[in-house]
């Protein structure tokens, strides 16, 4: 698979296809993105999270490949080689979580401790991934037969069952593809440069220039906003008081985290595991 062979395709599960909708298909009519609406109703009492897991049922017959991403995400690089990469047959290929460099200084959270700790360093992130149709369609059947009797204790519940289910079948790829957008500015960027951002907490770019991203992160959906002013709502949401906070919050947060992040432990442990990558 390659650039040129490749559509993108916007998903909206929107309860009804109003005016909202029709603002975003416009959107992606203007830019040569193709735009899919399904109802919620689509994936039964199962939460917007887990609409991943229904590609295979979304997706017209003709497309044999994914290259799926969250919609917090950012390209920001040529995506020509995670395209070209062919994950084997039956396996899927992601990026390790952030969790597993904490996981391997014991700085992880104590309540994601059981989750995420029997996988050591081999936990990824399904914001991001690459796979072959007919794998994923097999993964998601396997996934949403465990979604059905997963318990409450699971934190990142269809995250943490797409682990479950592709033990022993994942193709790891580089940090690049992935980047965690909280890291942002650490000089984390020297070890792998970013090719995609994923900004995975709050507060996200769109909504103002926060720490540690700033404005240059921003900017790209300020210009969106402003050469489609029928879907400016969706940037710079904060009122002003709460943006306030927010900038006094992140910038105290990013000086801590910028400690941590930086240390000796999980710099090397992030090299080594770069060293390691499929893609």
């Amino acid at each position: 698979m390659s650039p040129a062979h490749c559509d993108v395709i916007l998903f909206d599960l929107t309860a009804d296809r109003g005016a909202e909708s029709a603002d975003i298909e416009s959107v992606c009519i203007q830019n040569n993105i193709l735009y899919i609406w399904e109802s919620p109703a689509f994936l039964g009492n199962l939460h917007i999270m887990n609409a991943r897991l229904f590609l295979d049922q979304m997706l017209a017959p003709n497309y044999s490949e994914i290259l799926y991403l969250d919609g917090d995400t950012q390209v920001v690089g040529d995506l020509t080689p995670l395209l070209e990469f062919s994950p084997r047959d039956g396996h899927l290929c992601a990026v390790r979580d952030p969790m597993v460099y904490l996981n391997g200084i014991k700085r992880l959270p104590d309540e994601f401790e059981a989750e995420i700790r029997p996988f050591g360093e081999d936990y990824v992130n399904s914001g991001v991934f690459r796979v072959n149709r007919h794998s994923w369609a097999d993964i998601s059947r396997e996934a949403l037969a465990q979604i059905e009797t997963a318990t409450s204790a699971l934190h990142f519940e269809d995250q943490t069952i797409i682990n479950r289910v592709t033990e022993g079948r994942r193709d790891y790829a580089s940090i690049r593809w992935n980047f965690p957008g909280f890291i942002l500015g650490y000089g984390l960027e020297d070890i792998a440069q970013p090719s995609i951002v994923h900004f995975m907490s709050n507060p996200r770019p769109w909504q103002g220039s926060y720490a540690p991203w700033g404005r240059s992160w921003h900017q790209p959906y300020a210009d969106v906003a402003s050469k489609f002013p029928e879907i400016r709502q969706y940037c710079d949401a904060l009122v002003f008081r709460k943006k306030a906070a927010y900038k006094i919050k992140q910038i105290a947060k990013s000086y801590v985290e910028r400690k941590l992040w930086l240390s000796p432990a999980i710099v090397d442990h992030m090299k080594t595991l770069e060293g390691s990558s499929s893609i």
